[in-house]
């Protein structure tokens, strides 16, 4: 008989029972593998991976002929999930529409705005343009029929405060004007020169304080001062027995004084208020221009008051 090349082996793991040919235990794998812990996937990659996985599935059951046999148990399964891709799919497409309609509102609005602000402007030049338009008409006729030679000015300032009240135009000693010049208006009387600058001059018109300014009655031909009142214009009239001025009356320049010629229009008669024991009576006056926005004047070149 042989001799056994080699003896019996000792287990590895100690025990002695075991037989020849045993082997250490293999290391058993978990029912369940365990995911390494991570980033949890957020719910839009889910729900766009649900989208694709829909959509894809709906491609297949319509374009391949092999599925024709089960395609219609496959359609039937696959029903829900092409409701709620289709919901999804029509969800989105709607807010993409919200945003995309608010976005053409606002410019839309925006251009709207612009469009009111640039209209806006042209009116006001446009009724700026007509005022002026009419004052240069209503100058350019009374020039006709007044008979004297005129230089047309433009009122460049006004006074600021409420009881001098006078007006800056952009004609001065280069131009010709001097101080005392008459200054009218196509609707009447404005003032006299009082100040002159190389390319500018200052008037006084008939409202303010200091100016006086003899006039007549148009109709009741009565004689009266007006007088400036830093806004409106008084007149202290010489009675006559018997007679008044009618309320609409006309009262004009009655070349007294030689501070203005004669029939240039001062203003309307408003009220009279007539006293039978006073030496004076009085009026008020309604200016025939209004000072407030006074654009467009006429200096008289070729008269000049009485030295």
């Amino acid at each position: 008989m042989r001799r056994a090349r080699h003896g019996p082996r000792p287990r590895r793991d100690g025990n002695p029972a075991a037989g020849i040919g045993s082997f250490p235990p293999r290391p058993r794998a978990p029912l369940l593998a365990v995911r390494p812990a991570g980033r949890a996937q957020p719910r839009s990659t889910r729900l766009f991976a649900g989208i694709a996985l829909g959509t894809g599935l709906l491609v297949l059951l319509t374009q391949t002929p092999a599925l024709a046999g089960p395609r219609g148990t496959l359609k039937g399964l696959a029903a829900p999930i092409t409701a709620v891709v289709t919901h999804a799919v029509d969800r989105v497409d709607a807010g993409l529409g919200l945003l995309q309609d608010a976005g053409r509102r606002r410019a839309d609005n925006h251009k709207l705005q612009a469009e009111n602000r640039a209209l806006k402007r042209q009116l006001a030049e446009l009724q700026a343009a007509g005022r002026e338009n009419a004052d240069l008409r209503q100058a350019l006729g009374f020039e006709r029929s007044f008979g004297h030679r005129l230089l047309a000015a433009s009122v460049i300032a006004r006074s600021p405060d409420g009881w001098t009240r006078s007006v800056t135009i952009d004609r001065g000693r280069a131009e010709g004007i001097e101080p005392s010049m008459v200054v009218v208006s196509g609707a009447g009387l404005v003032g006299r020169v009082t100040d002159v600058g190389q390319h500018s001059a200052t008037v006084q018109t008939l409202v303010d304080a200091s100016s006086r300014v003899n006039v007549y009655t148009a109709l009741s031909g009565l004689d009266a001062t007006a007088i400036g009142e830093g806004g409106l214009i008084s007149m202290a009239v010489l009675p006559k027995p018997g007679v008044v001025a009618e309320p609409g009356e006309w009262a004009l320049t009655s070349g007294i004084g030689g501070t203005y010629p004669r029939g240039i229009v001062v203003g309307q008669v408003a009220v009279f208020h007539r006293r039978d024991s006073a030496t004076l009576e009085t009026a008020e006056l309604a200016p025939a221009n209004d000072f407030g926005s006074l654009s467009t004047v006429l200096v008289i070149r070729d008269w000049m008051p009485a030295r």
